[in-house]
């Protein structure tokens, strides 16, 4: 085996020692210049020019910096970090969370530290963030922030603190009180949701924090071992084939005889699963249970009145 050159070594050591100062995201030129000088300050010139050749061969690796004025700027990094979805909508709260943040220095650093972790993503993990972006953009405004802070708040405090609440709050111009579990604090369509374990129902829903009136804490914590009604529903045709599973959804992964795939839903938001399960038209069928049935027969029904 050939010997490798001490030369060569020397080189590769650069190159690390290089990607060492860019591994926070960027790096003064000056800093990364020295490590391709000699003591003779005459031989700059030879320094760009091997920094250069390292520069395209780094690329060449997938691995791309770009200079702006006197920074060298890492624009994605020599390991990757692949998001699932959860971990997706992590991360957009985090970056929607710089909006308390007031001091222009926590921002630029906070700025930093998110930027560290984009450059690190993998395209489908940054696809997937861009996503989930679009739905957190009403929630980056500060005047929503600033209106539903305190009751965002009290919300995740409830759901660390796992009591059982008497959840007052307004929809459709109706009020309604409930005997509740606090789960989790979701983000859809611009807005905030507390989703809640309904005990009387046995059903998860989500609540909008602006329809929130009161939450008032029982002396009792929530045993944890609630077991929500799951919904069980079948799909034919092309959307049998076709269809993903959600993440909160199993299935034998084997259509019938017929055509027909058979699909466990766990802890989705009925309204949520009901809408959903409307554009399927004739190609889903509800097997149970029987209140989620009738909730859907009813829905057909005053689908079908707009055309008498």
């Amino acid at each position: 085996m050939k010997k490798i050159s001490d030369k060569y070594n020397e080189a590769c050591i650069k190159v690390f020692d290089m990607l060492k100062l860019l591994s926070n995201g960027t790096a003064r030129y000056r800093d990364i210049i020295e490590l391709f000088s000699t003591s003779d300050k005459t031989e700059n010139a030879a320094a760009n020019v091997i920094l250069n050749k390292y520069l395209n061969t780094l690329k060449i690796f997938g691995i791309n910096i770009y200079k702006t004025k006197n920074i060298y700027h890492l624009q994605n990094s020599f390991f990757s970090i692949n998001l699932d979805e959860n971990d997706s909508r992590a991360y957009c709260i985090l970056k929607s969370s710089k909006d308390y943040l007031t001091n222009s220095k926590q921002q630029e650093i906070f700025d930093k530290f998110l930027r560290s972790i984009e450059m690190r993503l993998t395209k489908a993990s940054k696809e997937m963030v861009d996503l989930k972006d679009s739905e957190f953009k009403n929630i980056n405004s500060s005047e929503y922030l600033n209106k539903y802070r305190d009751i965002i708040a009290r919300c995740e405090t409830c759901c660390y603190e796992n009591q059982k609440l008497e959840l007052s709050y307004t929809q459709d111009n109706k009020d309604y009180k409930v005997i509740c579990s606090p789960r989790e604090i979701t983000f859809k369509n611009g807005k905030a949701y507390l989703s809640v374990f309904n005990h009387l129902s046995r059903q998860i829903f989500d609540v909008s924090v602006d329809l929130i009136t009161s939450m008032k804490q029982m002396p009792v914590i929530s045993k944890g071992n609630e077991v929500s009604v799951t919904v069980v529903y079948k799909i034919g045709n092309a959307l049998a084939k076709s269809y993903c599973l959600k993440e909160w959804e199993t299935c034998d992964g084997k259509p019938d005889e017929n055509g027909w795939l058979t699909i466990i839903n766990h802890n989705e938001d009925f309204d949520e699963l009901l809408k959903r399960l409307m554009r399927y038209g004739s190609n889903c069928v509800v097997l149970s249970p029987k209140n989620f049935r009738e909730s859907m027969i009813t829905a057909i029904d005053n689908t079908l009145k707009n055309y008498e």
